[in-house]
């Protein structure tokens, strides 16, 4: 396929800035992604570079035809290099760990 297609749930659309898990899944595969619009998509990938978005059908549908292989495996790639620079468990599990030293560090004080 040239894409995969995620579509949000309405209640994680509405409240926006918590992409499903499965929108790193497959950037961290490396695979061209086309989802809907919802608040807060820029902060975790580029909209036309690292990830593609649609307002409705008919946006999938010309997306769909005009999205060339070529053009796919490039947003892909850019997904990819996004997914593993900042949005790994690992980095995930460290700034988790910051957060609770900081708050242990001030209770101390």
């Amino acid at each position: 396929p040239k894409a995969v297609l995620n579509i949000s749930r309405d209640s994680m659309a509405a409240n926006g800035f918590s992409p499903a898990t499965r929108v790193f899944e497959a950037a961290g595969a490396g695979a061209c992604l086309l989802t809907d619009a919802w608040l807060g998509i820029e902060l975790f990938l580029t909209p036309g570079e690292e990830i593609l978005v649609a307002r409705d059908g008919a946006d999938v549908a010309e997306i769909m035809r005009t999205l060339t292989p070529q053009r796919a495996q490039a947003i892909g790639a850019a997904a990819l290099r996004r997914v593993l620079a900042e949005h790994t468990y690992t980095l995930r599990a460290r700034l988790v760990d910051d957060i609770f030293k900081a708050h242990f560090e001030r209770r101390a004080m």
